[in-house]
């Protein structure tokens, strides 16, 4: 039997801790896997659903960003435009913009993710992050 070994490509989401500081705002730190490796992210929030949800979004980003230097994947811009939670049917749905520049080419990307519960809401805004970015990360790491 032959085993081969192949190079996954796409970031894997391990963990997402969120902090109240004492002086009432929030901290988002995102943890991202990609070959054994691990990268983290850290956001400043304000103490609100949407804000949690921004913060959770831009650290999942710093993250993105820190692994595409590591791994030389060339020169990536990304920025969230935003992100939003949608109560659809009996769930939530976490969707994201980001916009995007890699050499001479520009993207506007879409990322969602669904969830059961508002509890889940920062972890699937991490994991729409991650559907719309990854897109990038797997052309740039291919080349």
């Amino acid at each position: 039997m032959t085993i081969v070994n192949q190079l996954r490509t796409r970031l894997r989401f391990d963990s997402l801790e969120h902090v109240t500081t004492p002086d009432g705002s929030g901290r988002v730190s995102v943890r991202l896997e990609w070959s054994g490796d691990f990268f983290e992210g850290t956001a400043s929030c304000l103490e609100t659903l949407q804000g949690i949800l921004k913060a959770a979004s831009e650290a999942a980003l710093s993250a993105t960003l820190k692994s595409a230097n590591a791994l030389d994947a060339g020169k990536i811009r990304l920025e969230v435009v935003g992100v939003k939670a949608v109560r659809a049917f009996d769930g939530w749905v976490v969707v994201t913009r980001i916009n995007g520049r890699a050499g001479a080419d520009n993207y506007r990307l879409l990322g969602a993710a669904p969830c059961e519960n508002e509890d889940d809401l920062p972890a699937a805004a991490v994991k729409a992050v991650l559907n719309a970015s990854n897109r990038v990360m797997e052309q740039r790491v291919a080349r």
